[in-house]
């Protein structure tokens, strides 16, 4: 699900939507609490209390009290919450546009070329400066003053600055750096992507280009049409999990982004002329 919908819809009260910045507290008593979510903008996480567990591609990464991380638009993971005690963190999501806007503004200058190795989602430690900007921001879901949207946009500046003046500096550089330079490459975004529950005009939009963009590079580079190309893709893998791993075909069908058994087979057997159930594993 939409990590910002998630919110909208769950936790309203504690969420402030402005212009291109989202605000939200989250808190659970739950601690095998579990949730999946895509991250539509660039998003901070402050971890006030408890642990949790980030189930991403690149594999697990536990985020616990006094640290944070910051994680890139279109990033998909699972994330489980651990241990004993209640889980409460603070989301700052804000939009691509504002990013570039605010790293423009800032005093530092990012190269011409992406970086290598470098991973979309940076976890790092909350010094006493970050803390203390970061729980004013607490009081905006509790009491929101006149002027909101443009005190979040100066809060959000603030957060910047000193994140560049922590030790984390370069990492914090070499993330930005990545994150607003050019669009993503398409190839590997759907690659990385495909299994995901996503309309088109949602893998255009995560990808960085309008809808019209989207289908014409991809036509260009797959030659055939996005869903096409997706379900495909989703079947060749629902096969291997079958064949090899011995899944069950709800199981294999659900893993690769079908929403039901029937559909995966009816399309299973349309593609390779066999139900995936008489499959010899």
């Amino acid at each position: 699900m939409n990590a910002i919908e998630y919110l909208k819809k769950n936790h309203a009260k504690d969420t402030i939507i402005s212009k291109g910045i989202t605000l939200a507290k989250f808190c659970t008593l739950e601690t095998t609490h579990k949730n999946s979510a895509i991250i539509p903008c660039n998003l901070l996480n402050i971890v006030y209390k408890g642990t949790k567990i980030l189930h991403t591609k690149e594999g697990d990464i536990e985020v616990k009290a006094g640290e944070a991380f910051l994680i890139t638009k279109g990033e998909y993971f699972m994330s489980e919450v651990v241990g004993d005690e209640e889980y409460m963190c603070l989301l700052i999501f804000f939009e691509q546009q504002l990013t570039k806007q605010l790293i423009s503004e800032l005093p530092f200058k990012i190269n011409s070329k992406k970086t290598s190795n470098t991973s979309n989602l940076l976890k790092f430690k909350v010094d006493s400066f970050l803390q203390n900007s970061v729980d004013s921001l607490k009081l905006y879901l509790d009491d929101r003053p006149t002027f909101t949207e443009e005190l979040l946009a100066l809060k959000l500046k603030e957060l910047m600055l000193l994140l560049l003046g922590s030790n984390a500096r370069q990492d914090i550089i070499r993330f930005f750096q990545n994150s607003i330079l050019d669009k993503s490459d398409l190839k590997s975004f759907m690659e990385n992507n495909y299994e995901k529950d996503l309309t088109i005009e949602e893998f255009a939009r995560l990808s960085g280009r309008s809808l019209s963009a989207f289908k014409n590079e991809f036509k260009s580079i797959y030659k055939e049409t996005p869903m096409k190309w997706i379900l495909k893709k989703r079947l060749e893998k629902g096969k291997f999990l079958i064949q090899e791993l011995g899944y069950e075909v709800g199981l294999a069908a659900h893993t690769v982004g079908f929403k039901t058994h029937a559909h995966f087979t009816r399309l299973y057997t349309n593609e390779y002329g066999t139900n995936p159930s008489f499959i010899d594993k």
